[in-house]
């Protein structure tokens, strides 16, 4: 019989709607979908992921939907106009606003002048209750690695904190890129603050796409990942 995936509340969004992060047995590692309201793609991975592995497999959590309000706005913020992805306490984070694309724009035009959606970092590192309570899961559970999905820009971004092996097997599961610069700034990034307390962290970025080609792409190297053996150091 199939061992399900224990499922716990672990804070609540600005609206009240109940973040939920789904167990196994034993986690070890933590995957991180839909900190974007606006990238949907990676909470239907997610959503993938728990329906086609049996949690006895696995040696990962997994946050379906980090940012709910902003998924049902359809808006890459949370509820008060804050990207959570740049509400972190890294060094880097800095208070006022930050831009980012448009979503859905078109790869082509994807240049520092088109970056014309603006969003607040917020009061304070840490002043949203999701990345409060983001924050306050990871430390509680403690992970060796972190896996961060985001759309659309089709690469796997690491950084020297990360076993070598496990980004390229990623990257390599669904053709994408592996890098180590993204191109843009993202002060309080979730990436920076897990970084700077030693744990390593995986930005794994999908295209814009279909749920059959999602699935067909990603879900196979995204699964593995979810089952492998924990690791503990880069290589």
């Amino acid at each position: 019989m199939a061992s399900a995936w224990r499922v716990e509340g672990y804070g609540r969004s600005v609206r009240g709607a109940e973040l939920r992060v789904h167990l196994p047995r034993q986690p070890r590692h933590l995957l991180v979908a839909g900190l974007h309201g606006e990238e949907p793609e990676t909470v239907q991975l997610a959503r993938g992921i728990l329906d086609r592995v049996d949690a006895a497999s696995a040696t990962c959590a997994i946050v379906l939907c980090a940012n709910p309000d902003g998924a049902a706005d359809g808006m890459r913020q949370n509820a008060r106009g804050v990207d959570l992805n740049r509400n972190f306490p890294a060094s880097s984070w800095r208070p006022g606003t930050t831009p980012s694309y448009p979503a859905g724009i078109d790869p082509a035009r994807r240049v520092p002048a088109n970056r014309t959606n603006v969003s607040s970092t917020g009061e304070s590192p840490l002043s949203e209750p999701e990345s409060a309570a983001l924050a306050a899961l990871i430390e509680r559970l403690g992970p060796v690695l972190v896996l961060d999905l985001h759309a659309p820009l089709e690469l796997v971004l690491t950084t020297p904190l990360v076993p070598g092996d496990v980004a390229r097997e990623l990257a390599e599961a669904a053709g994408l890129e592996l890098t180590d610069e993204l191109g843009s700034p993202v002060p309080g990034a979730l990436r920076d603050w897990l970084g700077e307390n030693g744990v390593p962290c995986i930005t794994y970025e999908v295209e814009h796409a279909g749920l059959p080609a999602l699935h067909a792409r990603h879900l196979p190297g995204l699964s593995a990942f979810v089952t492998r053996t924990p690791v503990t150091s880069p290589g």
